[in-house]
């Protein structure tokens, strides 16, 4: 499991940083407690709505898509449920796994 602590390490590197959670910075957990999906719901409308809109522009810009409220509606919500799906797989759950260890090591002290 050599590999998979290195990236749980990586992983945590980047999530502990404060400019990864700009502009939401005063949402981020002790690193004690999980990122459950209430969390990833109050994340999800600006991260992965930004993200979506930046793929409606491209899009948009390429011709591609037509440009309409509808279209770009769709984009941003399609951005929510994308963000949400990969950050839950990837960054919170090795935030989760350090989570876990570190709270079972504060009831090992105690």
């Amino acid at each position: 499991m050599p590999a998979m602590n290195q990236i749980e390490n990586f992983m945590n590197r980047l999530s502990d940083m404060d400019s990864g959670w700009w502009p939401l910075v005063s949402l981020r957990p002790p690193k004690d407690r999980n990122i459950d999906n209430r969390l990833l719901l109050k994340l999800s409308p600006i991260f992965g709505g930004a993200a979506g809109m930046i793929g409606f522009v491209w899009c948009a810009f390429r011709h591609i898509t037509p440009v309409t409220v509808g279209r770009a509606a769709i984009f941003y919500l399609i951005g929510c449920a994308v963000f949400f799906v990969i950050y839950k797989f990837t960054f919170a759950h090795f935030w989760n796994r350090r989570a876990k260890r570190l709270r079972s090591q504060l009831v090992q002290t105690l």
